[in-house]
């Protein structure tokens, strides 16, 4: 599953046009999900399904960059995710793992946001890298997939 967390405010919105660059590619195997926060997260996730997270971030990098992890990762502590989440990405998969429910491959792609405020839509720093973030993220579901990490649906 490839779940975009994001917003309508500016480069918040990065997560959800990574998530639907990639619906549109039209993966048989590959759901998207849409969430406006990260505990959106806990009524889709399944433990056999990997999981692939597009959100935007701060404090990864200069505005635009592109980053991707595994968790578990201490770094992810470090970064400031978009939005203002009641409930932080770290945390969500904290308890997804406790409760049992968090899929054994968890990888997060995310933008380096410049500006989140309301009305404005993704900057060119953030838009100028939304299509390299998917073409790695589409290089990593296929490689998933030649793994057999993914089932198909």
């Amino acid at each position: 599953m490839v779940a975009g967390i994001g917003s309508p405010h500016g480069d918040d919105q990065a997560g959800w046009e990574m998530a639907r660059e990639i619906e549109r590619r039209k993966y048989s195997h590959v759901s998207v999900k849409l969430a406006r926060t990260p505990a959106d997260l806990l009524d889709w996730i399944e433990p056999g399904r990997d999981l692939l997270i597009c959100d935007a971030c701060q404090g990864a990098g200069e505005p635009g960059s592109i980053h991707q992890w595994e968790w578990p990762c201490g770094q992810l502590d470090e970064i400031r995710w978009s939005g203002t989440h009641q409930m932080s990405l770290t945390g969500v998969l904290a308890l997804a793992e406790q409760l049992g429910r968090l899929p054994q491959h968890v990888r997060i792609w995310a933008i380096e946001l410049h500006s989140n405020h309301s009305g404005e839509s993704l900057s060119a720093a953030v838009q100028a890298r939304v299509f390299a973030a998917v073409e790695a993220m589409c290089e990593d579901i296929s490689n998933s997939v030649s793994q057999g990490e993914i089932e198909h649906a």
